[in-house]
């Protein structure tokens, strides 16, 4: 049984034969384990137990052999990365204080290159190779480095306790990041192994070279397709009322979501970005469509901060305009640039997705129409019908125009329920906490996991303002808000938030593709914050 090592202990040195020796183990242990980048850091802990059980270590080189695992893992990728897309990280306490002619400002430490400490070595060496250099002590700047888009790759040197605390922000991202330990102990005057740090420093590869999808790239050419001069070449110009609304519509806002995933995806699994955009637009008239009809039948007044298609037009109009996108979105799809056969699987899953979506909204508008009793799997069912399906559309013609093999797509459908389910549990949440329309969901009296735990607990008070619901009675849902607040049955749907969120995260573990591992796991930190 190892003790665990909190992350405030100060960690103990190992000497330079010990680090030998455990790398060599670790090498090995991740190429028989087939461990593909980037691990989750639970994963990774669970792993270095694993090592330092096989190897009789005591629990203070865990960190040690987590972080030379996670360096062992991350190797050919990084050497696989330009160096001027990588950055390099030193720690201020290398400085020789009393020698030091550098100066400092609130970013870190401006080295003068005197060559009196192992800094200006280092800086000058990376310099040499092009890579983005910070002597910083804090995580501030790099996280902003990190979520910048300027680096694809980080080489950080520092303390273990330092490099803990930067590389869950490098997990968080799924950025590819390798950590040298300090040789010395201490914040002043330490030192670092050179030789060791000039190998990882310029490992490169130009058989290995990879280029990492950038999600924010994508989405700013993901907006550019979605512009009326755009739309107008991809769709042809608008001569009737239904494209006239509907190419409008196709250009108001939200996150497009669906296209980027689409397009990210695509991208990550080899292909050129161009190519995915018919489909891509195809995925987004599918989404553009739902949400006009979804309005009408939820009676709803206002989408993106302006009145909804049917209440500026009525709803004839409105639905034929969604009825419009709907075959335009087919359409594009099958001007895609790609073969028969792929065009045709692309039609086959939206046309599932398509059949789900309405099949959800379906038990929606029945529970509307007639409240009953509901169960938590009940409403989960008709979350994965309702939004899971349409992620799962956006990735799977992304993975299946870019070739990618029938196990991974398999991953990839069971990752998008799961990032879609957690994403709807997510915007219940905040639908449930909104200070203006706080639970608006439940007072229209539409199925959420909110109303589910309640019809579960046997608490009188619970049950009565139930009654007093299934009534109609306006303020019998008021009551029931305020009774789920506060008993606490609120606490469910946030277990069942983290649920779905763990098993998006495990999903992932399988994934045996780094590019596309990476991106799913940026995306699922942008969706589910």
């Amino acid at each position: 049984m190892h003790r665990q090592v909190n992350s405030h202990e100060r960690i103990p040195l190992i000497g330079s034969a010990r680090r030998a020796e455990l790398e060599a183990h670790i090498r090995h242990y991740a190429q028989r384990e087939s461990l593909v980048p980037p691990l989750m850091r639970e994963e990774l802990m669970q792993h270095a137990h694993c090592i330092a059980g096989k190897l009789g270590a005591p629990s203070t080189e865990i960190p040690y052999i987590a972080l030379f695992l996670n360096n062992a893992i991350w190797a050919d990728v990084i050497a696989g990365i330009p160096f001027e897309r990588r950055l390099l990280l030193l720690p201020q306490c290398l400085s020789k204080r009393v020698v030091c002619k550098a100066a400092r400002d609130n970013l870190g430490l401006l080295c003068a290159q005197c060559g009196a400490c192992a800094i200006g070595h280092l800086q000058a060496e990376a310099e040499r190779l092009g890579y983005v250099m910070l002597v910083a002590e804090g995580t501030t700047v790099v996280s902003k480095l990190l979520t910048s888009g300027k680096v694809d790759a980080v080489i950080g040197i520092g303390c273990m306790e330092s490099l803990q605390r930067i590389f869950p922000v490098m997990n968080e991202h799924a950025i590819p990041g390798q950590g040298i330990p300090l040789l010395s102990d201490g914040c002043i005057e330490t030192d670092v192994d050179l030789d060791d740090a000039y190998a990882i420093l310029r490992a490169s590869s130009e058989a290995r070279r990879m280029e990492f999808t950038d999600l924010e790239r994508v989405a700013g050419r993901i907006q550019q397709w979605f512009t009326l001069e755009n739309l107008d070449a991809q769709m042809g110009p608008a001569t009737t009322e239904a494209q006239r609304i509907g190419i409008a519509w196709m250009m108001m806002g939200g996150k497009r979501w669906r296209p980027l995933l689409t397009a990210a995806i695509f991208e990550a699994a080899g292909g050129d970005m161009m190519q995915i955009r018919e489909a891509a637009i195809g995925v987004e008239c599918f989404h553009k469509a739902s949400l006009i009809h979804d309005d009408i039948e939820d009676n709803d007044d206002e989408r993106y901060g302006a009145p909804t298609i049917h209440r500026q037009y009525g709803v004839p109009a409105a639905i034929n305009a969604g009825d419009w996108l709907i075959g335009e979105g087919y359409r594009q799809i099958l001007l895609s640039r790609f073969s028969a056969e792929i065009r045709a699987q692309l039609v086959a899953v939206a046309a599932k997705g398509h059949c789900a979506l309405s099949l959800g909204q379906g038990e929606e508008l029945a529970f509307s129409r007639s409240p009953t009793p509901v169960t938590e799997a009940s409403v989960l069912h008709i979350y994965e019908q309702k939004t899971a399906a349409a992620f799962e559309v956006a990735v799977l013609v992304g993975a299946i125009a870019a070739g990618v093999d029938e196990t991974t797509c398999k991953r990839l459908s069971a990752f998008s329920r799961a990032v879609g389910t957690a994403y709807q549990i997510q915007d219940d949440m905040e639908d449930f906490r909104s200070v203006s329309g706080r639970a608006a969901d439940l007072l229209s009296m539409r199925p959420t996991l909110y109303l589910a735990t309640a019809c579960t607990s046997d608490h009188p008070d619970i049950q009565q303002a139930l009654n007093a619901v299934w009534k109609n009675s306006p303020h019998g849902r008021e009551t029931l808000i305020d009774r789920i607040e506060k008993f606490g049955l609120h606490a469910r749907v946030d277990l069942l938030y983290a649920h779905y969120r763990h098993e998006t995260e495990r999903i992932l573990e399988g994934i045996q593709h780094t590019a596309l591992k990476r991106l799913l796991r940026r995306i699922m930190t942008k969706m589910l914050r």
